[in-house]
């Protein structure tokens, strides 16, 4: 087995990833539902960060599909976080503590992620007995090994063709929606902080498929307004367009009042994440 497509070591190692998934079974179960502490997108984004660190390009590929539909984790801390910890279980080869996601995610989501991060291990270790079973039909010699990754690479595509069909079809739509518009006024000198920072929350926001379909194609253009101290800026979005300006506009549907923390929080991850998209292509 290449380094690349690297297959559990020992039974220890298959035990140890087989007590995980068990364990987190309850938490992995939930994060299929709505409203999970685990969403969708920092489901597919584990899923993504567990099948590289595995070398497992066809897992990776498939949820890529399915975060493409999904969107993405907006916290950049939390994206690097989940990086570290899928290598961090790659190079020891079994479940590790998850002390690199204590500090970003609250403990219910931790073991979403946990379970999460064993399903990813499980899925990865398919691909790479199937890559097995391949590479010894073209060689044409089989050899003992096929007794267990016959049996393993069958049973496992098998359960996950479901999986592999909804991601290729949520790939596809994903990619029928219209993409996320540049912000209008984005760099408009005369929009504030405010305004600035809820543009560079908009693609995060708009970044599910089926939400973003939704809103752009709105024939009614949604006005929201935000305010926080003194500071004011509203956000316009539909019609296929998006734009924010400054102060509050007089066709605000709603004003959202609060601090602007969570703003901050929001766009300080978009430029984390993709400064680790850069780091991750290289």
């Amino acid at each position: 087995m290449s380094a690349t497509t690297p297959a559990l070591h020992g039974v220890r190692a298959a035990a140890a990833w087989g007590l995980e998934a068990v364990v987190t079974a309850p938490a992995g179960l939930r994060t299929l539902v709505p409203g999970a502490p685990v969403p969708a997108a920092l489901r597919e984004d584990v899923l993504v960060a567990t099948a590289h660190a595995q070398g497992a390009a066809g897992v990776a590929w498939i949820h890529g599909e399915w975060r493409a539909f999904a969107g993405s984790t907006p916290d950049g801390d939390v994206r690097l976080a989940l990086a570290a910890h899928a290598e961090r279980c790659a190079r020891a080869g079994h479940p590790v503590p998850p002390d690199a996601l204590d500090d970003v995610l609250p403990p219910a989501a931790v073991r979403g992620v946990r379970a999460v991060v064993a399903r990813g291990r499980l899925e990865s270790e398919v691909e790479a007995r199937t890559r097995r079973v391949l590479a010894a039909v073209r060689r044409g010699r089989p050899s003992w090994d096929l007794v267990v990754d016959l049996p393993v690479a069958a049973v496992g595509l098998v359960a996950a063709t479901p999986a592999l069909a909804a991601g290729i079809a949520l790939g596809a739509l994903a990619r029928l929606t219209p993409p996320v518009p540049a912000v209008d006024g984005a760099d408009d000198p005369d929009v504030g902080l405010l305004g600035a920072l809820a543009a560079e929350a908009v693609p995060v926001l708009l970044g599910n498929a089926a939400v973003r379909a939704v809103v752009l194609g709105s024939p009614v253009v949604l006005a929201v307004g935000l305010r926080s101290g003194g500071r004011a800026a509203t956000i316009r979005v539909g019609r296929g367009r998006a734009q924010v300006v400054d102060g509050l506009a007089s066709d605000v549907l709603v004003v959202l009042q609060g601090d602007v923390e969570p703003l901050v929080r929001l766009a300080t991850g978009v430029v984390l994440r993709e400064a680790h998209e850069v780091h991750a292509r290289r």
